[in-house]
This record gives structure tokens, sequence and C-alpha cells, in this order.
């Protein structure tokens, strides 16, 4: 009987009518999270897709019956490639997964997205993950993902729990125990007083042991367990022993594998298990049975005999094939769980039984394969072990170079995601396997991001030639480096043209739109971002690669000054949960946008985020550059010179700026600005207006003309560097002072930027220059201004002005006070100064 809850009843159809969300029930052993969730399920026009964790289970197991259930019911055709990209790793009835550069976790996560926001536009959803206490952290990072990213209507993920998890933007609904009169109706029977108060003294209002403690009748067991197997105890012999089988089979037992375990007919089935069920023991679930509570369920296995309990799982491993490795391990038949295991790609399983294996069996193969798995559930640490394993383990007398070479690759793209830098494995690979054209054009791209320019188009080129067409992009990449922007275009339409995979076609995009942003061509970075991010939501890639588009989205537009497009640009990536490397660069836009806004608390935030997310070079030499710029830009904002200080020495001191294609020149700038150096170090790149900008703007922090670099931001059309410049060069040139102050602070009021606003105020303070429209001296003033540069005296100018000498000293007075000047001399020097006279 279901008694109580009303309230938490309506906060889960509240929820549903607010769908998408996600709400965690959170409530101790036997409270009752199941029963709640089940009436709600029960009452719901949905279609109810239901999964659970269970101790010890594998990756993703919660999610494995919910997704098997929608591929049933709508087929895998929702998703594109009918799930082999991505599902096919937990659907193995899907086929054979197709390898992909991103090793499949990102496209799993994405496909099981588009699974269930395509499946709930047929039907509103609802899913039902159970005991998610129990969950690997490849599942949590799944549901959290969920959590984040789903934004069709008309599904609502219920999750529940014993403790609390960390699920953003989830509603957390608390179960709390029942009340005296609540027990009395669930358990719905005569009591007396003194036994009801009883019962709801020692259950706390825990529905479950209140229900164990009324079956138990007058005899009260002193332990849990004891208590919890009051019920089955008067079970009649047939039914304990399909409960012990439940037991053993697992959270959910097929009533077809219930039936072979033990080896009733249906008729003689049925009538065993009526009187499990009508004692509320085991509770019909679709095509078949679950325990009402696990905790029944782990008091009825723990009482089993130790031959007893192998003797169940021996036969349940027979009946049931899909669970057969852990039926037959728990047996302790170690032969036959390395079978099953082997059979189902259960790598880790089949390394733990690995003396099973026969004389032979590739060892370095499940290595790898258990490397690949352990990184699509995003254990990379696991993953980089297995790896350095079977790397060890292929180079031994009889190496296959070949295979060396793959798994050194491997671990490239493990330790990619780790940000450790993967140039010495793929040099390694490329010796090994000279004629692999994929991992030479994997060498030739990461030489590229270290501005390794000349042996990186020797290796793209070589790589093209043996047929590695992504190879295209980074020579377009070096040739829009080096210039020439018209022939870098057509690479890239080549590439877009003949890009092996979806992956390949969207980092041209990326690649492109970077190299614009780069040389300037602000405007067209932009529309090629846009390309590809529409690209990114057409093939089902919106959260990895349509975040790393999304930065190169962004940039161009906080460029341009339209900051409040790139933010807007930034929050929907963010809120897709992009992967780390992705993240950080949008975050580091971010970051950018609000030091120049003044959102300095902000900055710092991201500072801190993107340290970690950017701690190694794996992504080439300017992206481990880009958080010393944004952490210096941010201390400088701030006014904190010694922090500003510290990182520039740190980038001169442990970094080759003459590697760097982009941060060399502002951070230089920076350094410059800071008197930490008064030349560059070496050659370092000046390719395209950008650069060459902020070269002008590093030579006038070293005692140039200020002019130069206001005429090449002006050129390039970034407003926020040219304002900065505008005030530099009016305190250079305090005779132009005014117009370029105004303009400055014109610019930062479109902006809305702070530090520019302050920044020109201050300076015009400092030069005593007015910012108003309102002439600084009236005409007379003009005239008499004149008059005193001449020499002459207050009763000489009102004699040359008609006016009285009286009138004439008040005119002096009054020019003094608005110069700011002390005396007559000091006054018509200012004048001079500022142009007027």
């Amino acid at each position: 009987m279901f008694v109580g809850r009303a309230a938490e009843l309506a906060r889960l159809a509240a929820a549903r009518e607010r769908a998408p969300g996600v709400v965690l029930v959170v409530g101790e052993a036997g409270i009752g999270k199941t029963r709640l969730v089940g009436e709600f399920a029960s009452g719901v026009d949905a279609l109810v897709a239901e999964g659970g964790a269970d101790p010890g289970c594998v990756a993703y197991a919660p999610f494995v019956p919910v997704l098997r259930g929608l591929v049933r019911q709508y087929g895998a055709g929702l998703v594109p490639g009918g799930g082999r990209r991505g599902l096919a790793r937990l659907l193995p009835e899907l086929g054979e997964v197709e390898e992909l550069p991103d090793l499949g976790r990102a496209r799993l996560f994405e496909e099981v997205l588009l699974l269930v926001e395509r499946s709930a536009e047929r039907r509103p959803l609802v899913l039902v993950l159970e005991d998610l206490h129990w969950a690997d952290q490849a599942s949590v990072d799944l549901l959290v993902f969920l959590a984040r990213n789903l934004m069709a209507p008309g599904v609502l993920v219920v999750a529940t729990s014993r403790e609390p998890l960390r699920l953003p933007g989830a509603e957390v609904i608390r179960v709390p125990p029942l009340g005296r009169d609540e027990v009395a109706r669930l358990l719905g029977q005569e009591h007396q007083p003194q036994d009801l108060d009883l019962i709801v003294a020692r259950s706390e209002g825990n529905p479950l042991f209140a229900e164990a403690l009324a079956d138990a009748g007058a005899a009260t067991p002193a332990s849990l367990r004891e208590l919890l197997l009051a019920g089955a105890e008067r079970l009649p012999a047939e039914g304990l022993d399909v409960l012990r089988i439940a037991a053993v089979a697992g959270r959910r037992t097929p009533h077809d594998v219930l039936r072979a375990v033990a080896g009733l007919d249906d008729l003689a089935l049925d009538e065993a298990l009526r009187p499990v069920v009508r004692a509320r023991l085991l509770l019909v679930d679709g095509d078949g049975y679950s325990f009402r509570h696990a905790l029944i369920r782990d008091a009825v296995y723990d009482d089993l005999l130790p031959g007893e309990r192998r003797r169940l799982h021996a036969r349940c491993a027979e009946a049931h094939p899909e669970l057969a490795a852990d039926h037959w391990y728990a047996a302790g038949d170690r032969r036959r769980a390395f079978e099953s295991a082997w059979a189902a790609r259960r790598w880790e399983r089949v390394l733990e039984l690995w003396d099973q294996a026969e004389s032979g069996t590739d060892h370095v193969q499940v290595l790898e394969l258990a490397a690949r798995d352990a990184l699509g559930e995003g254990d990379t640490e696991r993953a980089e072990e297995l790896a350095t394993r079977a790397l060890e383990e292929a180079g031994g007398p009889h190496a296959d170079p070949l295979r060396a070479a793959r798994l050194l690759e491997l671990r490239v793209a493990i330790r990619d995601l780790l940000g450790e830098e993967g140039l010495d494995d793929l040099r390694a690979a490329v010796r090994l396997a000279p004629r692999e054209s994929r991992l030479i054009g994997s060498l030739a791209t990461v030489l590229a991001w270290n501005g390794q320019d000349a042996e990186a188009r020797a290796h793209a080129e070589e790589a093209l030639a043996l047929g590695d067409t992504r190879s295209l992009t980074t020579l377009a990449a070096l040739t829009a480096l080096d210039g020439d922007l018209g022939t870098a275009s057509s690479l890239y339409a080549e590439a877009r043209a003949t890009a092996p995979d979806d992956d390949s076609l969207l980092i041209t995009y990326a690649s492109e739109a970077d190299v614009l942003e780069a040389a300037g061509e602000h405007a067209r970075a932009e529309s090629v971002a846009r390309e590809g991010i529409a690209r990114a939501r057409r093939l089902g890639l919106a959260r990895s690669r349509g975040g790393h588009l999304a930065a190169n989205l962004a940039e161009p537009l906080a460029s341009m000054g339209r900051w409040k497009e790139a933010r807007e640009v930034m929050r929907t990536a963010l809120a897709l949960d992009p992967p780390p490397i992705h993240r950080a660069w949008i975050l580091m836009v971010l970051g950018t946008v609000a030091v120049w806004e003044g959102a300095l608390g902000e900055a710092e935030e991201i500072v801190g985020r993107v340290r970690p997310l950017m701690r190694g070079r794996s992504r080439g030499y300017d992206s481990c550059l880009e958080p010393d710029l944004l952490e210096c830009r941010l201390a400088l904002a701030g006014g904190d010179q010694r922090r500003a200080g510290s990182v520039v020495d740190h980038v001169l001191a442990e970094h080759d700026l003459t590697l760097s294609r982009r941060y060399a020149w502002p951070l230089l700038a920076l350094a410059a600005s800071l008197g930490r150096v008064r030349e560059a170090p070496g050659v370092v790149a000046t390719t395209g207006r950008v650069q060459q900008a902020h070269r002008a703007t590093f030579e006038a922090e070293c005692g140039g003309p200020w002019e130069a670099a206001v005429a090449s931001w002006r050129a390039v059309g970034q407003p926020y560097a040219l304002g900065q410049a505008l005030v530099r060069a009016a305190e250079q040139d305090p005779g132009r002072a005014r117009e370029r102050l105004r303009e400055a602070v014109a610019i930062a009021g479109g902006l809305g930027s702070e530090p520019l606003r302050h920044a020109a105020e201050a300076a015009a303070a400092t030069l005593r220059v007015p910012l108003g429209d309102e002439p600084l001296l009236s005409a007379r003033e003009r005239e008499v201004l004149v008059l005193v540069a001449e020499g002459l005296s207050n009763r000489q100018i009102a004699e040359r002005l008609f006016i009285s000498a009286r009138t004439s000293g008040v005119h002096v007075s009054n020019i003094m006070g608005k110069l700011g000047a002390s005396s007559r001399v000091e006054a018509v020097a200012r004048a001079r100064r500022t142009g007027l006279i």
C-alpha cells in the first residue's frame, strides 16, 4: 500500500510540467524512494524507461537498460550512424563500434543525449535511475552531462540515491519518515496501540522496517538481517527457493531466467511466486521481478550457504548469458568466467582472470582494448597505465613495429587529455612505422602547434602524399601563418571536400577561423566559425567539436567589441559541458572579455579554472602561454604590478617566445610596459595585421611613437586595443590629447569598458584636458591668452581690447584657473602644450 508522500508526489508532478529537468530523490535505505518514484511513474502520461545500479556494477550499467529500451522502442536511427559511433559501446547489438579520433566518450555522451531528446519528440519521456549511490563514476559523469545539457521539452530524469549527488541544476527531494497515522495505514491491519507505538518507535518511520516488524509479529528480532528475513522464513519451500534464486540472479530477474534456474514450468513457477509476491518480497517488474528493497535481497543472499550460493550462480550463468562472466566469477569457475568475459568484451575482467588464458593469447591486445575502454569511461589515469603496460610488453624481442606505433598513438591521445605533450611518442611512432600516413600527419600537427613550422610542413606534405588528407588542414594553417590567406583558403576548401570523417571536417572550420582571427580578419573568422557550428549541430557534435568552434566564434566577436554577443555564444557552449580543453579555450576568451569590461572578480575565478585545464603543452606552445597572458592582463587591470611582473618574469625565463606565433608580441608589450625588456629576444614572427599592431605597441612601450600603434589598431578594427593606444598617445602628445581622449571615452562607452573609461578620464585629469563638448576657453579668454603670451600686462590688454583693467584681470584669473596654472608663464606653457595657442 502506498501512503503519505503527497507533497513529494506533487513536487515530482511539478517537475514533470517544467521538464526538461533532473530530480534527485534522496533518503535512507528503506524509506520508500523506489515506491515513491514508482507511484509517480505509474500515473504519468509518458514513456518510462528504467535502470539502476548494483554494488560493483560495470561502467554505465544504470543506463544500459534505459538506452536498450529506447532503441527497441524507436530504433537506433534516431542518432547519426545508427549508434555505431558511440552507443554500440554499451549496446553490442548495434554492431561493431566505429573507432574515432575522440576514442568514443564524447560521441557516446552526445549520442545518449540525442537518443533521449529525439525519443522525447515522439512521446514525453521519464528516465528512472535507481540506487545511484552504487553507480560508477562514468555513469555519474554521464548523468551530470545530461543534467547540464537536456534542453528539449518533455524529458524528466528521476534518480534515487541514499546520499546526495552533485548534479548541476537538479531538484533534490528528501523523503522523510512516515508519521504514526501513516504507519498505521501502511500496515493496513488492526494493531493494539502499544504494538503500533512499538513498531513506530523501532522503525523510526521507515516503511521497510515498519512492515518487517509487523511481519515478525510478537517476536522482535534483534538484528536488521533477522528483521528483513522474518517474512521470507514464513514462505513455503518452493517460494523460498525462488526468492533465493532471485537474490543471486541480480537486481532484476527476467521471468524466463527465473523459470530456467528454478527448473519449473510456468504453472509451477506461478504457484511458487504467488506467496512471494503477496508478501511483497518480490514485485512484478514488467516481464520480470525485482526485490521490494535491495536490503531484502542482501539479507536473502547473505543467508545462503557458500555451496548453495556457488551452485545458484552457476545455474544463473547458464540461464542469463549477458551476466555470465559475473556469475561464473562468483561461482568460483574462473575458466568459464574468463570465457564469458572475453565473449562480452569485458577486458578488465579478462585481465583479472588472465591465468585462465590459453598459451599464446595476445595479452598486449587485451591491454590495449582495456585501455580504450578505460578512456571511454573517463578513467584517463587507468587508461594511461594500461597503455604503458601494453607498450612495455609490445617492445619485446619479437616486437611488431606497427603495433607499437599504434600503441604510442593511443598513449598520445590519452596524455593529451591529461595535458601532457605527446611529441616524443609521435616521433617514436613514426620511426617505427615510417609509411603510416595517419601517424605522420599527427606528428605534423603537433609540430605545428609547437612552432616547429619547417619540420611540420615537411611531415604534412609527406603524409598527404601517402594519402592522409587531414594533413591539408595543417598545411593550410602553416600557409596562413606565413601570410598567404588566399592559398590557405583554397587548401581549407580542399580539406573539407576530402575530410575522412566528421571530426576532421569540423577541425577544418576551427583551424581556418583561428588563423583568420590571428591575421585580423575578424569578420571572415566569424563567418567560418558560424558555418562550422551549424555543421557540428547537424552532425550531433555540438558539445565536443562545437565547443571548440564556439571559442573560435567568441574570439572575433570579442575583438570587434561585440562583447554581449560573445558572452551569449560562450554561455550556450559552456552549458553543453564541452571537453576540458575546449572548455578552457572558451573560458580564456570569457576571462579576457571580463578583464576588458572590468569584471575582475569573474576574471580571477576564470584564471583559477583554466590553469589546471591548460597545465601542459599538449595543445601547443601558444596554448600554454594563454593563461599567462590573461593573468598578466588581470593583474595590470587591478593595479597589481608586482603580480604582473612575476608572471612576465616567469614567461621570459621559462618560455622561448620565438616559438609563439600569437602571444609573443602581446606578452612582450606587457613586459615592456613593466620595464622588464627594451628589445625583443631573437626573431619573433610578425605575420598579419594583429601581430603588426602588437609589435607597434611593444615598440611604443619601448619609447617609439604611439601614433603608429593607434594607426595599426584602427586598421585592424579592434576598438578596445585602439582605445588603450589612444590614451597612451594622448599622454605622449598633449597637443592632441583632447581629441584622442574624447575618442577613447566614446569607445569605452560603446563597449561598456570601465577600465578604458577610467584610464581615459585619469589621463584627462592629469593633463587637465576637458572631455565635455563645451570649449575650454571662451572666445574672449582666447583673445586675452594670446596677449598674455605676448607679454602684455592687464592694463595693456585692457587698452588693446577696449575693456577695463579690472575686467582684463578677471579674464586672466579665469584662464589660469581653467588651465590649472599658478602663474601667467605656466598658463601660456600649458596652452601651447595643449594646442590652445
